[in-house]
């Protein structure tokens, strides 16, 4: 903070601005001024603050940063170098474009196809057959948007011997015909085979990856990320890849902080003093906190159930579309997980649990309560990823044992009637939840799980207030939010959620200059409108991560 009768020169004013503060104290602004990358100075007008450089924001809307709570920086970024699914509306195009590729490249070299939506194509999935006409010399991943399974031909089950002599089918995770040969389809299991053919991805490709991903994250006002699960299970790239981060920002190449998950499938037993209490974790005893406002580690990501798009979400009841008699499954034995969730609290590890259905989001209340009991609260809260349905009571259960859910309103707009069909109306009313998280006093965060949905935090905003779906439809409408509520979930609220709430999330003295300039007035234009207004502008600790004044 800076005492403007002393005439600080300051090293940046911005002036004639329409600055949203989101601090309930001084809700409105006109200027601010900053120094040393923080905010020092917010005022009405900003005339007589003296500066090194003035901006003049031309009665724009300057917030604090956006920061995506849940997404996933690396796979984005390698996504954009891949063949793009996201906009075929026919199989035949998917095929057309497969087999294109394959003419592109030398016989044996692998075609990874990302970001592919069988809702888009009339329901269809893609065939075994016709991948491998596509490409019969090429192995071929396409891998479905939600990430939780993937489309391969014959050549890539081949190469990771999934079928027998026979031509049937060897093993779990992948779907069969009635006759036992492997339709192409594979979970999360059999599809963490393919990926190890290709994986580990190099350190140079990961921070190209980095690179590509946050240059777009800066042009939407992106300032802050959670990175949500490196260095290990079917999520990560390489047992390197916080080395990866580190040489990124080292070179200049992340343009937006960056809060680390790590996969818990990589944590391990750390030796250490016989007095030591027994430590789950990483080498050196490296664990949640660790870091400084560029690049830190978050909690550690666990998987507890599927995906619903996939109909593998852990649920009470079986779901509405699919085989009968389908509940989805969690991960392992409730003992497991219990288990394994246990010895990393103990080791001073926050949790980040991936939870979809209703039986796995209670399943990880029950956890939650337990650890709330047993072990003082974290500096870096615990969360429930996604959340996709959450009843009443284990909200309640959640609520009181302050843990973070975190929900991405994106996948309504992408999927919803998917979602809808296969959970029925009662279900989707407990989905993916705002307004009841709001109500109960909840932090509620802002988050795309990017690149499974588009990523843009005006897109998603707009999402949170109307809670429309990809037909047009409403998907639960008791859960809609306000413009404002929704900013600040993507603002305050994933600030608390990564337990950063003391140096981001609203334009106030002290804290860091993480700012967005956005051309119109996001509290008064309609949330159809709002989506379209142009990011101006985005500062990172008050310099230009992105540049359009």
């Amino acid at each position: 903070m800076v005492d403007r009768d002393a005439r600080v020169q300051l090293d940046t004013v911005i002036r004639n601005a329409r600055v949203l503060t989101l601090d309930p104290r001084r809700p409105r602004a006109g200027a601010i001024g900053i120094l040393n990358g923080r905010i020092a100075v917010v005022a009405d007008d900003g005339d007589d603050l003296s500066a090194a450089q003035v901006l003049d924001a031309r009665g724009m809307t300057v917030l604090p940063g956006f920061h995506d709570a849940h997404c996933h920086t690396t796979w984005f970024g390698l996504s954009l170098i891949e063949l793009d699914c996201s906009g075929f509306g026919r199989l035949d195009e998917l095929y057309e474009a497969i087999a294109h590729a394959a003419r592109e490249l030398a016989d044996g070299e692998w075609i990874k196809a990302a970001g592919l939506d069988p809702m888009r194509l009339g329901g269809r999935a893609p065939k075994l057959a016709g991948l491998t006409a596509a490409a019969p010399r090429n192995p071929v991943v396409v891998r479905h948007a939600s990430g939780h399974f993937c489309f391969v031909n014959a050549e890539a089950l081949r190469r990771v011997s999934l079928v027998g002599d026979s031509g049937a089918a060897v093993h779990e995770g992948i779907e069969r015909e009635s006759d036992g040969t492997p339709t192409g389809q594979l979970s999360e299991a059999a599809q963490s085979l393919v990926q190890a053919l290709f994986l580990p991805e190099s350190e140079a490709a990961i921070v190209e990856a980095i690179d590509r991903a946050t240059r777009q994250y800066a042009a939407e006002g992106i300032t802050s990320f959670t990175e949500a699960g490196i260095g290990g299970g079917w999520i990560g790239h390489s047992p390197r890849e916080l080395a990866a981060y580190q040489r990124a920002h080292d070179d200049g190449r992340l343009h937006a902080r960056a809060q680390l998950m790590v996969a818990l499938d990589v944590l391990h037993e750390v030796d250490g003093h016989s007095a030591d209490l027994a430590a789950t974790g990483l080498d050196l005893g490296i664990r949640t906190g660790l870091g400084d406002d560029w690049l830190s580690i978050g909690p550690a990501k666990i998987f507890l159930d599927g995906s619903l798009l996939g109909l593998t979400a852990a649920m009470h009841e079986s779901f509405c579309a699919g085989p009968p008699h389908n509940h989805g499954a969690l991960t392992g034995t409730e003992g497991q997980l219990r288990t394994t969730i246990l010895a990393a609290v103990a080791a001073g590890w926050s949790i980040a649990a991936h939870a979809i259905g209703d039986r796995a989001t209670a399943f990880a209340a029950d956890i939650f309560h337990e650890i709330h009991e047993r072990y003082a609260a974290p500096r870096v809260p615990h969360r429930v990823e996604h959340g996709g349905v959450v009843s009443d009571q284990t909200l309640r259960r959640l609520h009181d044992a302050s843990v973070v859910v975190v929900p991405q309103p994106g996948f309504i707009r992408s999927y919803g009637s998917g979602m809808r069909a296969a959970l029925g109306e009662a279900r989707t009313a407990q989905s993916y939840r705002a307004r009841s998280q709001l109500d109960l006093g909840m932090t509620l965060p802002g988050s795309s799980d990017r690149p499974v949905a588009p990523g843009a935090p005006l897109r998603n905003i707009r999402a949170f207030v109307e809670r429309i779906d990809d037909s047009g439809a409403v998907f639960g409408a008791n859960e809609r939010i306000t413009m404002l509520e929704a900013l600040e979930a993507y603002t305050i609220g994933s600030a608390r959620a990564t337990g950063v709430e003391g140096t981001r999330g609203m334009v106030v003295p002290g804290r860091l200059a993480d700012l967005v300039c956005i051309d119109g007035d996001v509290l008064t234009a309609t949330p159809q409108a709002v989506e379209h207004l142009p990011v101006a502008a985005t500062l990172v600790g008050g310099q230009f991560t992105w540049n359009a004044l």
